[in-house]
């Protein structure tokens, strides 16, 4: 498939890019750099995004020339969806217009797609792209490797969380080999760059925390008050949940997002026993074994007894 998406990348001449609503750093960073290798050989591009992404990706390289909005009726000779493949992931209209490939690593990816390169095993999507730009002959300049290493580094946990493998590393140190910058720099970036607010934001949701199940399963919780108070944008908050999951004994952490009245987007990270995707899937949402997602309609407290019910069962 790798090698189908290099040809069908190759006899294009005007390309659209885009990925996934409320984009992160693994998706956004990986779209930066295929943009430019495509640049590089020559292709006319676009890269449009339906949603903004959150501070501090709006610092990587390149950011500037993401386009917000529809590629629709924009004429492309291909549309290629970085984690992204279909109009609800997307956000985009009337993908079907357009010859679309996705680039994706979710296991519960569409496969809607003209062509469908869909590869679990890799931790993030930034190493597939990596994989494309070998094939597609691309020299890997300092702001290709540094929206690769941050794709990678970002969906990795910084190289701590399980999806993480010997090839993630690889490509990891080829990239810094290569590339002319430090993994401090794309660190520091990431993960200690938060503004006060973003602090006394996750003081607040913090402050909610409940734990269930002889403290197996956390639940935080963000209310929308919250955002009344802060100048952060709703996106800026999801990275929450990575302090909850870090309770020594916990290996299911879920973070409710009240959208509205009665009405939550729930991400869910586990370890150990517990798999994300089986609980996501239970209420028709999906993602990776460790990382998933869902929304739910209802109230939070039917919400909270319904999942521990879920997740009671695989820890027996």
């Amino acid at each position: 498939m790798k090698k189908k998406v290099a040809e069908a990348i190759r006899k294009a001449k005007k390309i659209a890019l885009s990925s996934h609503v409320r984009p992160d750093a693994d998706c956004i960073g990986s779209a930066l750099a295929l943009y430019l290798m495509l640049e590089q050989l020559g292709k006319d591009v676009s890269y449009y995004n339906t949603d903004s992404a959150p501070f501090p990706l709006t610092s990587l390289p390149a950011y500037d020339v993401i386009r917000p909005g529809q590629v629709y009726p924009q004429h492309f000779d291909i549309l290629i969806l970085i984690e992204g493949g279909t109009e609800d992931r997307t956000g985009l209209d009337h993908i079907e217009k357009y010859f679309t490939i996705n680039i994706d690593h979710h296991a519960t990816s569409a496969y809607d797609s003209n062509l469908n390169w869909v590869d679990p095993s890799v931790s993030a999507v930034g190493e597939l792209i990596y994989e494309l730009g070998i094939e597609l002959g691309i020299e890997f300049t300092r702001d290709i490797g540094f929206n690769l290493y941050a794709a990678i580094s970002s969906d990795s946990g910084s190289f701590k969380y399980s999806n993480t493998t010997h090839k993630s590393l690889w490509i990891a140190s080829q990239l810094v080999k290569d590339c002319n910058f430090s993994p401090y720099e794309v660190s520091d970036l990431l993960f200690y760059s938060n503004h006060l607010e973003k602090v006394g934001m996750m003081e607040k949701v913090l402050s909610t925390l409940e734990l269930r199940l002889n403290n197996k399963v956390a639940f935080i919780d963000f209310k929308r008050e919250f955002l009344t108070t802060l100048s952060l944008k709703d996106i800026e908050t999801e990275d929450v949940i990575s302090v909850a999951r870090s309770i020594l004994g916990v290996e299911a952490t879920l973070f409710f997002k009240e959208i509205e009245d009665n009405f939550y987007r729930i991400s869910i990270r586990s370890r150990g026993r517990v798999s994300s995707q089986k609980v996501a899937k239970a209420f028709k949402g999906g993602g990776h074994d460790h990382a998933a997602g869902f929304f739910y309609k209802g109230s939070i407290e039917k919400a909270k007894d319904e999942i521990v019910a879920v997740i009671k069962k695989q820890l027996v």
